[in-house]
């Protein structure tokens, strides 16, 4: 019973930590490329039930091989309890793996896309001077920048309204205020992006030698796995949970 328990941890764990960086994936993409709807929508009790659904899939993963006899079990070779992986024939390991495989691939998908925005978004521009027009310090036309308009929106402009501007209501709740991403916060979000791909990064690596070693379980026939790569594997997904931290020390220091 107590293996059974400590195998149940080790899944429920490696898939929470999947579904968990898949959904932080999303959000930094949309905390960076669509600022104004992450801050409108992704509150408190957004995360609160995404943090419920990942916990409800990953127990209803790593649940089900409580009830198999053998599934969860004392791994000689690993010199440990967790999930034994046989044949695709005899047990659900390809499944498992291939869920798993699916969770990683999309979340680095969703940074590639990321990256990708970011890219663009540093592309350099030929730079074209426009003048332009003014009234009471109000400036709008071709050549604004349109700063003065966001601020005149948010309540900080003085004078008439600027033409480019009739017919729409000034903002003067400070507390509503929904402000364009700049080039601060831009940079403060593209740095805790960076933080969690790195996460994601290390996950994927440190795991990666202990997942090929499950997929030729589940499809080889012929030669067994070396013990010192299954040790190796087996120590670096163990490995994997201390790293995060000092990722975060040295992304943040």
């Amino acid at each position: 019973l107590t293996c059974k328990v400590i195998a149940f941890l080790g899944v429920l764990s490696c898939f929470h930590t999947a579904f968990m960086l898949f959904c932080v994936s999303v959000t930094r993409y949309l905390a960076i490329d669509h600022p104004r709807f992450c801050t409108k929508r992704v509150t408190f009790w957004t995360c609160l039930a995404v943090i419920c659904m990942v916990w409800t899939l990953s127990v209803a993963m790593a649940f089900p091989p409580v009830l198999d006899v053998g599934t969860y079990s004392f791994i000689r070779e690993e010199d440990q309890c967790t999930f034994q992986h046989r044949s695709f024939r005899a047990n659900d390991s390809l499944g498992f793996m291939l869920l798993l495989a699916l969770i990683l691939l999309a979340t680095q998908l969703v940074y590639l896309k990321l990256i990708f925005f970011v890219h663009d978004r540093r592309k350099m521009k030929p730079v074209q001077f426009v003048p332009a027009v003014s009234q009471n310090w109000t400036f709008h036309g071709p050549g604004a920048s349109g700063q003065a308009a966001a601020n005149w929106l948010a309540g900080f402009g003085r004078g008439p309204t600027p033409p480019t501007l009739l017919g729409i209501r000034q903002n003067s709740n400070a507390a509503g205020r929904r402000r364009l991403l700049v080039l601060d916060e831009f940079k403060t979000e593209k740095r805790i992006s960076r933080m969690f791909y790195i996460i994601t990064f290390f996950f994927l690596s440190l795991w990666g030698p202990y997942l090929v070693a499950c997929y030729w379980r589940v499809f080889a026939r012929g030669p067994v796995i070396p013990g010192g790569y299954l040790t190796a594997a087996v120590w670096m997904s163990f490995a994997q949970a201390g790293v995060n931290p000092f990722i975060c020390i040295f992304s943040n220091g």
